[in-house]
């Protein structure tokens, strides 16, 4: 169990292959029960008491196998968020807005690159928290894939390998905490969803359908 993880935490395993080579994925996912535990007093520049990221969910996977070597391990992890905000809690009185964002460090954004890490066997690790702004409710929901990467030219395709999807919802009730949406594995189909807005968004690389 991870150190930042909340005991009621949970897991999965989820098979993919790479280069012709089989591997396993692990996912650890549940509640941010210790922020510093979860590296926030190590980000620069936060103008908020990161206590307050307690109870937020915290998201960590990384390769727990993979029979390649060399040159084959070389992937990538791309996350999409779906933000969809309400301006009341009255469902007959609420206005939804909805917002797509590619999950990218902020030191990284203007790079044109679609990945949110990426290496040899790379382990990915996130830990959203306060993004509800003005409005009354935000559910936040993460799409995240690991892909193939180019590794001569951008002519090559970014191929889905496997896929979760995970999150939270948060409303501005005193005293109300988040709460967590469930860890779900996704197939294909949900990359194939978000391939338009990866091809509009990255037109200098090319992304594979499955």
């Amino acid at each position: 169990m991870n150190e930042w993880l909340s005991h009621d935490g949970t897991a999965a395993s989820i098979p993919f292959t790479l280069k012709g080579r089989k591997g396993q994925v692990s996912v650890s996912y549940g509640m941010n029960d210790d922020p510093v535990k979860a590296g926030f007093d190590s980000l620069p520049g936060l103008s908020f008491d990161i206590d307050r990221c307690r109870g937020y969910p915290a998201m960590q996977a990384h390769i727990e196998t993979y029979e390649g070597s060399g040159y084959r391990t070389f992937c990538g992890w791309i996350q999409i968020v779906t933000n969809i905000y309400l301006d009341s809690h009255d469902p007959g009185q609420a206005t939804p807005e909805t917002f797509v964002s590619i999950d990218v460090a902020p030191a990284f954004q203007e790079l044109d690159i679609p990945f949110a890490c990426y290496g040899n066997l790379p382990q990915f690790f996130d830990a959203p928290c306060l993004n509800l702004g003005r409005y009354a409710e935000l559910r936040w929901t993460a799409d995240t894939f690991l892909t193939s990467i180019p590794t001569r030219s951008r002519d090559e395709e970014i191929a889905w390998l496997l896929g979760f999807r995970w999150g939270y919802t948060e409303n501005n009730i005193p005293g109300m905490s988040p709460t967590l949406l469930p860890l779900e594995v996704t197939g294909a189909q949900v990359w194939n969803q978000h391939l338009p807005y990866l091809r509009e968004q990255f037109k200098g690389w090319k992304f594979k359908s499955e």
